[in-house]
């Protein structure tokens, strides 16, 4: 087995209301006490109790191929690149190691617990936003660390947002797209989630029915697209659902 391909690893304040507001959004999960877990297409998502950042874990074999060793490879191979991971509690049961003061980590993502896939609307993390204030450090870290495929670099005028400068990123399973903004020291962090619906009319529909407040679908920025905002606090980071 070789694991997700994409792991989003979540620690919340109030473990209950987040895993209810995830059930909402994405549908059952499977929970041991410690977290719980959702498989939505090649992802998983972790929640978990805790007060640390938000992180997006690249599997291991993502930056040194599969092997016996790979997670310490993996590791060996970011601190040479100046980015040391230190080892944490397992997430989802496989061995989970995190850069300090930065949104991302390692994961052996082969050892991942068993978790049905979520059977629903939603069927796959379309990405991921990262902000960060200085433009070239995050290149630095996602293009240039980990590896990612530098995909695109634009700005767009938007009537209600003014300028937004974007990058977009390939890598560990997903797309990284980061927004930008700010002083440049701002630190770069995991800001929001982007998932994707088989069938955007009937995922706003079902979510207005349970009673999770949302924005009215609206044409998204990439032609062809919509999207809505869901607008739930107990989901941690902001989040769109993004379809046809």
């Amino acid at each position: 087995m070789t694991g997700p391909s994409a792991v989003v690893l979540l620690p919340v304040g109030a473990p209950e209301r987040s895993c209810a507001a995830y059930a909402r959004l994405l549908g059952a999960g499977t929970g041991d006490g410690a977290a719980h877990q959702w498989q939505v297409g090649t992802t998983r998502l972790v929640l978990c109790a805790g007060d640390s950042q938000p992180r997006l874990l690249v599997p291991a074999a993502e930056l040194v191929g599969h092997g016996a060793d790979g997670f310490a490879a993996a590791q060996k191979l970011l601190r040479r690149r100046s980015c040391a991971v230190d080892p944490v509690a397992t997430v989802g049961g496989a061995p989970t190691a995190v850069a300090a003061d930065l949104p991302v980590g390692l994961i052996d993502a082969a050892a991942l617990d068993h978790v049905p896939a979520v059977d629903g609307d939603l069927v796959a993390l379309d990405h991921v936003v990262m902000a960060s204030g200085s433009r070239d450090r995050a290149l630095a870290l996602f293009a240039a660390v980990l590896g990612f495929d530098f995909r695109l670099e634009q700005k767009l005028d938007l009537p209600k947002l003014g300028t937004v400068h974007q990058l977009f990123l390939r890598g560990a399973g997903t797309i990284v797209e980061v927004l930008v903004d700010g002083p440049g020291d701002a630190p770069i962090g995991l800001w929001g989630l982007a998932w994707a619906s088989g069938d955007l009319d009937a995922t706003h529909a079902r979510l207005a029915a349970a009673g999770v407040a949302l924005s009215p679908i609206r044409s998204g920025n990439k032609r062809g697209t919509r999207v809505f905002t869901v607008r739930d606090d107990d989901l941690v980071v902001p989040t769109i659902v993004i379809g046809a």
